[in-house]
C-alpha cells in the first residue's frame, strides 16, 4: 500500500509551490469528524460513501490548516462540490481506498485521482472524441482511464461564481510527457472554446493524480 507521505509528494509535485496538499486513507466513516452542514449534505448515505465524503473533509480542513486558515465547514453545493471559504480555492477528490484535498489562496485549481487500471471499452467513447482516441499511444484501456482523470480535474477547476454542469465532450485532452492539453470546444461556465487549460499527471503506487491550476 503506497504511504500518504508518497501521495502527498505526488500532489505537491502537480501544482506550484503555493497550493498545500493533503491526503487521508479512507477508512470507516469518521461521522464525528464532519461538522453539522456537512452531514445534512449525506444523510442517508451508504457507509463507504460517508467514508469517502469524511476522508475528503478532514484532508481539506488540513489544507485549510496549511494555509493559515481556522478549520471550518464546507458544506456540498448544488453540483455537489465543496463550498470552500471566502478568498481560498480548493478541490477535492477521493476513490474507495484515499481522498485527497488541493487548496490555495488564488486562482481556481482542480485535483482527480483513479485507480491506474484498464477501462472497458464501451466506455471510451462517452469519454473521448474519435480525434481523441487517434492521439492515444500505447495502451488505449488505461490511457482513456488517464484522460478521463484529466477531465474531472478540468472540470473542478472553475472559478465557483461560474460554476457550470459541462460533460466530456466539452472539453479536448491530449495527453503529453507528465501531464495533458485541454483544449475547450464550447462556451461553458467561466471557460471559453478554443482556451487551452495545461495540467498535469503522475501515477503513485497504483493511483493516478492530475492536477489542473490557472
Amino acid at each position: 500500500m503506497t504511504s500518504l507521505t508518497a501521495v502527498e509528494a505526488a500532489l505537491r509535485s502537480l501544482f506550484p509551490p503555493e497550493v498545500a496538499v493533503a491526503a487521508e486513507r479512507t477508512r470507516a466513516p469518521d461521522i464525528a469528524a464532519l461538522w453539522p452542514e456537512e452531514r445534512q449534505a449525506i444523510d442517508g448515505a451508504v457507509p463507504h460513501r460517508l467514508a469517502e465524503f469524511a476522508a475528503g473533509r478532514t484532508a481539506a480542513r488540513r489544507v485549510l490548516a496549511a494555509l493559515g486558515h481556522a478549520p471550518v465547514a464546507l458544506p456540498m453545493g448544488p453540483d455537489r462540490a465543496a463550498l470552500w471559504p471566502g478568498g481560498v480555492s480548493g478541490a477535492i477528490a477521493h476513490d474507495a481506498d484515499l481522498a485527497v484535498a488541493v487548496g490555495r489562496r488564488g486562482a481556481p485549481l482542480g485535483v482527480d485521482l483513479e485507480p491506474d487500471a484498464p477501462l472497458e471499452e464501451t466506455l471510451w467513447p462517452i469519454i473521448c472524441a474519435p480525434d481523441e482516441l487517434g492521439l492515444l499511444r500505447g495502451d488505449p484501456a488505461r490511457l482513456v482511464r488517464r484522460v478521463f482523470c484529466a477531465k474531472e480535474a478540468v472540470f473542478k477547476a472553475q472559478d465557483p461564481a461560474h460554476r457550470a454542469l459541462f460533460g466530456f465532450e466539452a472539453v479536448a485532452v491530449t495527453l503529453v510527457e507528465g501531464g495533458f492539453n485541454a483544449q475547450f470546444r464550447a462556451d461553458v461556465g467561466c471557460f471559453r472554446v478554443g482556451q487551452v487549460l495545461t495540467g498535469r499527471l503522475t501515477v503513485v503506487g497504483s493511483t493516478v493524480l492530475a492536477g489542473v491550476a490557472w
